[in-house]
């Protein structure tokens, strides 16, 4: 859920400043900020699926 509320964020973000409803250049901080949180949450999503799957599979093999 984190990981599509800051995608949708991002998206928005990028609308407003190809629109130029506000200066592009006030934007580009909290542009890279939330672009920087996706990577975090989305290696972080991948880091715990990988996680579940090796115990997974590590139960299964006893």
């Amino acid at each position: 859920m984190v990981e599509e509320e800051l995608d949708e964020t991002l998206h928005w973000i990028e609308l407003v400043m190809e629109s130029n409803i506000v200066d592009p250049n006030k934007l580009y901080s909290l542009h890279d900020e939330c672009l920087q949180l996706l990577k975090i949450i989305t290696k972080t999503i991948i880091t715990q699926r990988n996680k579940i799957n090796n115990s997974i599979n590590t139960r299964l093999q006893s």
